[in-house]
């Protein structure tokens, strides 16, 4: 049997999953096309950090089904809704240095055979990319590689009691990594053979690795999961799509209090009002927000507010919007003496959601710009003057705040202190916002 490769992004699945599945050992399924059935009868699965984990925790009896029957698993990102019984809520390093990034082996792999791993360990000279921290280790899991002093276990295979594997990548998807050494293509592969039972252990180690009590690790958080309010007035609502960062965002203690509304994309037609403001979180899989386009055109034609963050393709959802992607340099802070460029423009001083944000609080690097319509109120220029975040009240009867900038996927992935300092400014700036 072959491998599903579950797609819950917008953008198409790597060259190398593509040539499997012209060679009939994938098949590439839409998330929201998943069936039990389908799973079934399959033996493999390979899901991505941008899974809709809100959606898989109901198909977690066909989950148990599928690995029972001996299926295999390759799970990239945060578990943060715990989908099979015997795993744990992801948990970062607390307050890692660089040298808690440092990538070793644990327990040799042979998906990892010949691959030096100081080549995954950075991109760019950036480490973090790999992994911040873990999926604690079921019992009689073993720990393969580790970060940092304490090899605090960032990839494990699990041989499940009941039946089927579980590989565990807790960070970045795996097929991403190596770019630099054109190691990403062979690592796809390698990962698919492995859901299509090629090579794990011989011999499986007796030296697991450490328990979660005895690493460095972060308490885990309480999410609570979607929630609904009634009471009147302007209310703040929150599409979250289901992925690790929409949920640790949105529903981990930091921000939680400030959304009155946390919902799934789909529900946004019975429950938006006009007097709402409307935050769709950085990197919301497009499609998602694509199928809701009438809504959110109802919304501001109503006189709604809609606070659109970056790398969710908002100009495919959102009208009269002109954005340029641009290539993203993560690395540009390598050098002590380097400027990103990005500054406050003299609007954004008197404005309400810009309150306590400057150049230095919006500087963590760039994904495209946007060429506002006239009449529009930029807050925030890269350093060739370009728009990457603005205010528009003139499209549309409702008001639209539009920004490039991804805060929420890097707070909500442990990963880029920066964007949650951004946060700290921008999230209580909304509720006062929301409050005038």
């Amino acid at each position: 049997m072959n491998t599903i490769y579950l797609k819950s992004a917008h953008e198409g699945p790597s060259e190398a999953v593509k040539s499997a599945a012209a060679k009939g050992s994938v098949t590439i399924v839409e998330q929201p096309s998943l069936t039990a059935e389908m799973l079934l009868a399959h033996g493999g699965l390979i899901t991505d950090n941008q899974l809709d984990q809100n959606a898989m925790a109901l198909m977690r009896e066909a989950l148990a089904a599928f690995l029972d029957a001996g299926g295999r698993w390759f799970f990239n990102g945060h578990m943060v809704r715990p989908l099979v019984d015997g795993m744990a809520q992801y948990r970062p390093i607390e307050a890692p240095k660089r040298a808690d990034f440092d990538l070793s082996s644990v327990n040799p792999h042979p998906l990892f055979s010949g691959i030096e791993l100081s080549k995954l360990e950075t991109n760019k000279g950036v480490a973090g990319f790999y992994g911040r921290g873990c999926n604690p280790l079921p019992e009689g899991a073993v720990a393969l590689n580790g970060l940092g002093p304490a090899q605090v276990p960032v990839d494990w295979v699990w041989a499940r009691p009941r039946g089927g594997r579980i590989f565990s990548h807790a960070g970045n998807d795996l097929g991403s990594m190596g770019l630099e050494w054109d190691l990403s293509g062979e690592l796809t592969r390698r990962i698919i053979d492995w859901t299509r039972g090629g090579a794990c252990f011989d011999a499986w180690p007796s030296a697991p690795a450490s328990p979660a009590v005895d690493l460095p690790l972060a308490a885990a958080e309480t999410y609570g999961g979607r929630r609904m309010s009634r009471r009147t007035g302007r209310r703040v609502v929150a599409p979250s799509s289901g992925t690790y960062y929409h949920i640790h965002s949105l529903e981990g203690p930091r921000y939680t209090e400030i959304f009155d509304v946390i919902c799934a994309p789909e529900q946004l037609a019975n429950i938006l009002r006009p007097d709402d403001i409307l935050w769709v979180p950085c990197r919301t899989p497009a499609q998602r927000m694509i199928t809701q386009k009438a809504v959110l055109d109802r919304h501001l034609a109503a006189g709604g507010t809609v606070v659109a963050l970056g790398e969710s393709r908002s100009d495919l959802w959102l009208p009269n919007i002109d954005f340029t992607g641009t290539p993203t340099n993560w690395w540009w802070w390598l050098d002590p003496a380097a400027d990103l460029g990005v500054r406050v423009t003299e609007a954004a001083a008197s404005h309400p959601l810009m309150a306590g944000i400057g150049g230095g609080q919006a500087s963590w690097h760039l994904h495209g710009w946007f060429d506002p319509p006239d009449g529009a109120t930029v807050l925030v220029r890269d350093g060739e003057g370009r728009a990457i975040f603005y205010e528009d009240k003139v499209s549309t009867p409702g008001t639209m705040i539009l920004s490039s900038l991804d805060p929420m996927f890097h707070h909500g992935s442990h990963f880029m202190p920066a964007t949650t300092l951004f946060l700290d400014r921008f999230v209580p700036n909304v509720k006062v916002f929301a409050d005038v």
